[in-house]
C-alpha cells in the first residue's frame, strides 16, 4: 500500500558563506531596528517595533531561500535480512566441554529458537549465506546439515562484501553466526563505515570460555628437498595460551612408525618453547613425517595437536662400498661398470694377495694402504647406500663377528643395502653361513662349512628368467617387455655357481638355471635391501651388444638398475605414480596420476588402489589425460596417512611395496585449527560497532533484539514551490505597513 507525506524544502539552501552573509544582515536589521526606536519611552512599543522589523528579515529571507512543499510518495515493505554461517573448518571442533561440535551447538540454537526463524521469515526478506574464504549463497537446510569444510576464514573480505550489499540494497541488517576464529580481522575503519551507514550486524558464538584453553603446534620448519642418507634439521615450534602448561613430550612420526620423541618446554612468558629433531632419510621418494604432542587436561581442541610436513628425498650418488676378494674378470668388469656410472660414488677395496701368501717383503712396502677394517665397518659404514662383498673371505682381515654384525644392523635397521656376488669364496665357499650375513642373506646357507666341490659347480648354463624376473622392474633393462624377454632369452652362457640350501620363502627369484637352481635373489631384510648373484662369470654379458673396446650398455644398465631398486629410485618404475599434492584436508579430492606405457598400464586392467588409514581399500578409476598418462580423483574425509599403490603384473609375484606406490596424508586445515580457534571479542566489536547485539548459543535468540519494522521505499514525488504564494505577499506588505503606521502613530519617522 502506498502513501504520501508532504515535507518542506528549500530549493536555494545557503551555502557557508551566504548563512554568514544572513547572520550579519540579521544583526544589522536588529541594531538599526534598537537605534530608530530608541527615542521611545515605552518599551512595550520598542519590542513591538523590533519584532515587526525581525519578523519582514525573516519572511524576505525564508523567499530568497526558495520555499517549496516536496509531496513523496512511498510504500512499505519487508527488510532484507542477511543469516550467514561460518563454514570454516573450525567449526566442527569442540564447542565446549559437552562435546558438542560448535556446528552442533549452532544446529541446536536454531531448533531451540525454531519460533524466532520463523518469524523472521515471516517479517524479513530472509537469505541465507555461508562464508569462510567468501561470501556464498546458501540455504537454511544446506547451512545446518552440511559439515563445514572451509579452509580459511577472512573476515577482511566478509565485511567488505557486506557493505557491498549494503550499499547495492541487497541487504539492511544481518545476523552473523561464527567463532571468529583463525582468520583476518576487519582493516581500521571499515566497521565505521557500516555504522554511518546504520547497517546493524549481530553475532552469535557456539563457543565457551572453556573451550579456549589451547597448546598447538604453531609452526614446524623442515626442507621440503633432501638428498638421501643426509641428515636434515627440523624445528618445532609449541604454543599455548594456558597458565599450567611448562613442558611436554613431543613425538615425531614417519607415516604410523615412531621416529623420535623429545621434550619441549614452554616458556611462561613467551608461552611457547622450540625443539629440534634431525631425520635422516634412508630411501628416496616422498617422506611424510607427523609430529605430535599429547592432549593435556582440559584441552578441547585436540585437532591441533599434530602437524603434517613433508620432504622430496632425491640421491645426489648412491655411495657405494666394493670390497673385492681378488683379481678376476668379473671383478675387473663390474668395477669399470661402476666406475661409469655418473650416479655411483665408488669407494672400492681391491685385495691382491692373501696374508697367508707366501711373500719375502714387509708387509708395509707390499701394501697400498692399509686395510681400514674398523672404520669402514664402523663410522664410516652408515655413510653408504650400497655395501657388495665380490668373491670375498672376511677371515684373513681382521674381521670378526661384531664388523659383520655392524653390517647385518646396517642393513636391517638404518636401511641399507647389501649385495654378495659369487665365487670361490662368497656364500658358503667363503663360510657365511654361520655368520650374521647368512640372517639378511635372501638365500639360505649351511651353518657347517662345505667343501668346495659341494658348494661350487664349474658347469655353464643358460640364466633364465624367472615369471616374477619377466615383470620384475631390475630386469626391465629395454623397456619393451616382450623385447627384453628376447634378449635375456639370448644372453650369453654363464659358467660357475654358488651352491646353496634354498631361497629365503619371502625372497623373489629372479634368475636361475635351467635346473630351476637360483643365480639372482632380491629380498628385504628389516628396513634394507639385500640381493645374491651366485656366480662371478656376469662379465661374459658384457660382450652381449657390446661394441669392440667398450663396455655393453646392457650389461651396465642391468648393474645399475639394481642400484637404483636399492635405493627405491622412482627411476626405475615402469608405473610411475603422483599426486598433486602430499597433504590434503578434508573434503579435498587428491589428483591421482598414473604414468606409462599403455601396455604396462592396461595390460591387465591396472588402476591405483588407494589404502585408507584403517587398512581398508579401495580402487580409484583412471581415464586416459595424454600419451602414456592416466588420472583419477577420489574425495576423502578421513584423518590420517593414505597410500597409493599401482599393482601391475607383478603384485602378486613379489611384496615390494615401495614399486608404484605414494604416500600422502589428510589432515584439519592448517589456518582453521593453529592458535585459538575463536575469537568472542571480535564478534562483540563488530555487533557493538554496527549497533548489532551479541549472544551466545546458550542465550535466547530474542536478546538479538530483532524488530519488525518495515522499510520505507520512495516511489516518487512532486514539488510545489511557495515563494510566489499571494499568501506570503499579502503577509510582507501587511508586515511592513503595519510597521510604517505604528512609527507614524507613535511620533517616530
Amino acid at each position: 500500500m502506498e502513501t504520501a507525506v508532504s515535507n518542506l524544502i528549500f530549493l536555494n539552501p545557503p551555502g557557508t558563506l551566504e548563512a554568514i552573509l544572513l547572520l550579519i544582515l540579521a544583526l544589522v536589521v536588529v541594531y538599526g531596528s534598537y537605534r530608530s526606536t530608541r527615542t521611545l519611552t515605552d518599551s512595550k512599543k520598542k519590542i513591538v517595533l523590533i519584532s515587526l522589523h525581525i519578523l519582514s528579515f525573516l519572511l524576505i529571507a525564508f523567499l530568497l531561500l526558495n520555499p517549496a512543499l516536496r509531496i513523496e510518495s512511498y510504500k512499505e515493505e519487508r527488510k532484507n535480512l542477511s543469516v550467514i554461517v561460518d563454514s570454516s573448518f573450525s567449526m566442527s571442533l569442540s564447542g565446549g566441554e559437552d562435546g558438542n561440535t560448535r556446528i552442533d551447538e549452532v544446529r541446536n540454537f536454531v531448533d531451540q529458537n525454531s519460533d524466532f526463524f520463523a518469524g523472521i521469515e515471516e517479517n524479513y526478506i530472509v537469505e541465507y549465506l555461508s562464508f569462510d574464504k567468501t561470501l556464498k549463497p546458501s540455504s537454511k537446510d544446506s547451512l545446518f546439515q552440511d559439515e563445514p569444510l572451509g579452509k580459511h576464514t577472512n573476515f577482511k573480505n566478509l565485511i567488505k562484501e557486506l557493505k557491498g550489499k549494503r550499499e547495492r540494497g541487497e541487504t539492511d541488517l544481518a545476523i552473523l553466526i561464527s567463532d571468529g576464529g583463525n582468520g583476518e580481522g576487519p582493516p581500521p575503519g571499515i566497521l565505521d563505515d557500516l555504522e554511518e551507514d546504520d547497517f546493524p550486524i549481530s553475532s552469535v558464538s557456539p563457543v565457551s570460555e572453556a573451550s579456549q584453553n589451547d597448546v598447538w603446534i604453531e609452526d614446524i620448519n623442515a626442507s621440503e628437498v633432501t638428498f638421501l642418507r643426509y641428515e636434515f634439521p627440523v624445528e618445532v615450534i609449541v604454543k599455548t595460551n594456558r597458565k599450567d602448561v611448562i613442558d611436554l613430550p613431543v613425538s615425531l612420526y614417519e607415516d604410523d612408525r615412531l621416529i623420535s620423541i623429545k621434550d619441549v618446554y614452554l616458556s611462561p612468558k613467551t608461552k611457547e618453547g622450540l625443539v629440534s629433531f634431525k631425520i635422516n632419510p634412508i630411501t628416496l621418494g616422498r617422506k611424510v613425517y607427523t609430529v605430535s604432542i599429547p592432549k593435556v587436561s582440559g584441552d578441547q581442541t585436540p585437532e591441533n595437536n599434530q602437524k603434517s610436513f613433508y620432504t622430496e628425498v632425491i640421491i645426489n650418488k648412491i655411495r657405494v662400498l666394493h670390497v673385492a676378494g681378488s683379481p678376476s674378470w668379473d671383478v675387473r668388469f663390474m668395477r669399470r661398470a661402476m666406475k661409469r656410472n655418473p650416479n655411483i660414488d665408488l669407494v672400492s677395496f681391491f685385495i691382491l694377495r692373501d696374508p697367508s701368501d707366501l711373500v719375502f717383503a714387509s708387509e708395509s712396502e707390499l701394501s697400498l694402504i692399509p686395510f681400514p677394517v674398523n672404520e669402514i665397518f664402523g663410522s664410516e659404514l652408515k655413510t653408504f647406500d650400497v655395501v657388495i662383498f665380490q668373491n670375498f673371505n672376511f677371515q684373513p682381515y681382521g674381521i670378526f663377528g661384531f664388523h659383520l654384525r655392524s653390517v647385518k644392523d646396517y642393513i636391517t635397521q638404518e636401511g641399507g643395502a647389501f649385495l654378495m656376488i659369487g665365487g670361490n669364496k662368497s656364500f658358503e665357499s667363503g663360510n657365511y653361513g654361520r655368520t650374521p650375513i647368512s640372517d639378511i642373506l635372501p638365500v639360505e646357507l649351511d651353518y657347517l662349512p662345505r667343501t668346495l666341490t659341494d658348494s661350487i659347480s664349474d658347469r655353464a648354463f643358460k640364466p633364465e628368467l624367472t615369471q616374477a624376473g619377466r615383470n620384475h622392474p631390475i630386469m626391465r633393462i629395454i623397456p619393451n617387455k616382450d623385447e627384453n624377454e628376447r634378449y635375456w632369452d639370448n644372453m650369453p652362457e654363464l659358467q660357475g655357481l654358488n651352491i646353496v640350501n634354498g631361497v629365503d620363502p619371502e625372497a623373489t627369484t629372479l634368475l636361475e638355471t635351467p635346473e630351476e637352481e637360483p643365480l639372482l635373489v632380491v629380498g628385504e631384510a628389516g628396513s634394507g635391501k639385500v640381493a645374491a648373484f651366485l656366480s662371478d662369470s656376469s662379465w661374459r654379458w658384457n660382450f652381449a651388444g657390446a661394441g669392440e673396446g667398450d663396455l655393453s650398455p646392457y650389461y651396465g644398465k642391468f648393474w645399475n638398475r639394481l642400484f637404483l631398486w636399492f635405493v627405491n629410485d622412482p627411476e626405475l618404475r615402469n608405473i610411475r605414480i603422483s599426486t598433486d599434492k602430499a597433504i590434503y584436508n578434508p573434503g579435498d579430492s587428491p589428483k591421482i596420476e598414473v604414468m606409462g606405457s599403455e601396455a604396462d598400464i592396461t595390460d591387465k586392467d591396472t588402476k591405483p588402489v588407494l589404502t585408507f588409514p584403517g587398512g581398508d581399500k579401495i580402487g580409484i578409476t583412471i581415464e586416459k589425460t595424454s600419451e602414456s598418462r592416466y588420472s583419477g580423483r577420489v574425495r576423502l574425509r578421513e584423518y590420517g596417512n593414505y597410500g597409493v599403490i599401482v599393482p601391475g603384473d607383478d603384485y602378486d609375484l613379489f611384496t615390494d611395496s615401495n614399486i608404484n606406490g605414494i604416500s600422502f596424508t589428510v589432515e584439519p586445515a592448517e589456518d582453521e585449527v593453529r592458535g585459538p580457534t575463536a575469537n568472542e571479542e571480535l564478534l562483540k566489536a563488530i555487533a557493538e560497532k554496527t549497533g548489532g547485539r551479541f549472544i551466545t548459543t546458550a542465550e535466547s535468540a530474542g536478546k538479538l533484539g530483532i524488530d519488525n519494522k518495515k522499510k520505507r521505499t520512495i516511489t516518487g514525488y512532486e514539488t510545489v514551490e511557495l515563494w510566489d504564494s499571494p499568501i506570503f505577499f499579502f503577509l510582507l506588505v501587511g508586515l511592513l505597513s503595519g510597521e510604517w503606521l505604528l512609527r507614524r502613530r507613535w511620533g517616530l519617522r
